[in-house]
């Protein structure tokens, strides 16, 4: 026989889910129009900032469509600026009633149709430019290059991925949770996330959303956790076990499950007293599995049998040897 003495203490009841890490945020990285692959700057697993050059593309024809357009820009100005002039005098002679209104109204319809080529020709080379500096693909965001899928000399297809970037900064675990567990966890609440192939102590994270609406074929709500990857040693795919506590009562009376027996319909507990065990009805509440919280019925510093009771009776005799075991 084994007593224990009863003391306070905390009981949690926790609730586990596995799930996988994942990067806070994952961007793909497109190209809207495509293009022949002139340099790759960078492989799986670099480290870039926002506005990183990543790919280049071969740019000799937009180039030259650029300087084309610069060289209209350069006419449509000369023109421009020999219709103004020409408005302009046109203008005089005709307040001196040297020209006819006919001739000046010629000049004012040269001098629209000039300013309009001027704009036209400085959209193009706008837009040229355009091209020309999407053959620079740069990075969106800053992270971890991944999913890297092109190589110098292949062809870009419009809109389809060449490489994604992983924002490691913070990782996430997203887990389902049942109707009978929502209602338990709350955004903002503190989690201990296991990861065992990084550490064997609990990591610090925290609820960070949970859906509102559950999901029509599961029947389950997504609930997401986030954790800091300090150092870079949480990767991707790892496996991540959320620890949740759902409830807890603290500074309660506290004796291990293995003490307490049901009898006739009642919990009870068996203490030693002056070498005589005592049954003793016990009001209990959380259990954790290996401890579990007495509410009414027992003391601090009671000494409560936790193995062999099976055996006793109220009022029963019994030895205490010492070092917490009795005959």
């Amino acid at each position: 026989m084994e007593i224990v003495e009863a003391s306070y203490g905390n009981v949690e009841l926790t609730i586990s889910f596995t799930g996988v890490l994942e990067p806070e945020m994952s961007v793909n990285v497109v190209h809207k129009t495509g293009g022949k692959v002139a340099e790759v700057r960078v492989k799986d697993g670099s480290l870039v900032r926002a506005g990183d050059v990543l790919i280049r593309l071969d740019a000799a024809e937009i180039s030259a469509q650029v300087a084309q357009a610069e060289a209209a820009l350069q006419m449509a100005q000369v023109q421009f600026e020999t219709a103004a002039q020409a408005l302009e005098d046109t203008r005089a002679l005709y307040e001196e009633e040297i020209v006819s209104r006919q001739q000046f109204e010629q000049a004012e319809t040269q001098y629209k149709v000039a300013e309009a080529q001027l704009a036209q020709a400085e959209a193009a080379l706008q837009l040229a430019r355009t091209y020309l500096d999407d053959t620079v693909i740069t990075a969106p965001i800053g992270g971890t290059i991944s999913s890297l899928s092109v190589n110098p000399g292949e062809i870009i297809a419009p809109g389809v991925p060449v490489a994604i970037i992983n924002k490691m900064d913070m990782m996430e675990v997203s887990i389902q949770l049942t109707e009978k567990d929502v209602g338990r966890i709350a955004v903002g609440q503190e989690v201990g996330i296991e990861i065992s192939a990084v550490s064997s102590e609990l990591l610090e994270g925290e609820v960070t959303a949970i859906s509102p609406v559950a999901d029509p074929r599961t029947k389950t709500y997504e609930m997401k956790a986030s954790l800091p990857n300090e150092g870079g040693r949480l990767k991707a795919g790892m496996t991540a076990t959320i620890h949740a506590v759902v409830a807890a009562e603290k500074e309660t009376v506290v004796v291990p499950v293995d003490a307490v027996l049901t009898q006739q319909g009642e919990q009870v507990v068996y203490i030693v007293e002056d070498g005589v065990a005592y049954c003793r009805p016990v009001t209990l509440g959380l259990e954790n599995g290996s401890e579990v919280s007495v509410l009414e019925g027992l003391s601090p510093g009671e000494q409560v049998v936790v193995k062999g009771q099976h055996y006793l009776q109220d009022g029963g005799k019994v030895a205490v040897v010492g070092g917490g075991t009795a005959q």
